[in-house]
């Protein structure tokens, strides 16, 4: 009885220990994400910034945030040269080597107008993925939909 009771000690220890390290390796990892910010805004344009967050608890590496194609394209507006196109986009397909937890970085990305003259298409969506490793080499990818709209105010109406 008394190794019955043992052995049924010892399958508890052993189904905590790996719940911990299940809960251990979803917690203690970077989580990176992606937002469009207002740079600055004014009665004829809206200038973005893209911006890259480590939120996680360790630093991400490698970090390669990728555009699908059809959404990109999508949302694109009348000013979308080339010329801006090599620059507003040259953010995708471009490797973050590390980004500290709880640190971020920026770039310029582009313009909204009226009547869908900037760069961007006001309030247009882009699907994004984001693929990275952690500290420790294991691989992350994430996906996420981006919105060009101004981040001073959700709703598009704010006192200013």
């Amino acid at each position: 009885m008394d190794m019955m009771i043992a052995g049924i000690a010892l399958a508890i220890s052993l189904c905590s220990l790996l719940i911990s390290f299940g809960v251990w390796r979803r917690s203690f990892r970077p989580i990176v994400t992606v937002t469009v910010k207002t740079h600055a805004a004014g009665n004829g344009a809206i200038l973005y910034d893209l911006v890259l967050l480590n939120s996680g608890a360790i630093p991400a590496k490698n970090i390669l945030v990728t555009a699908e194609a059809g959404s990109l394209a999508s949302a694109l507006g009348a000013d979308a040269t080339a010329e801006n196109k090599a620059r507003w986009l040259a953010c995708f397909g471009r490797v973050l080597h590390i980004l500290h937890n709880n640190d971020r970085t920026s770039c310029s990305f582009g313009t909204t107008q009226a009547n869908n003259g900037g760069f961007w298409k006001h309030d247009a969506t882009i699907q994004v993925s984001i693929t990275y490793e952690g500290w420790f080499g294991w691989k992350y990818r994430d996906q996420q939909n981006v919105r060009i709209a101004d981040s001073d105010s959700f709703t598009g109406y704010s006192w200013g």
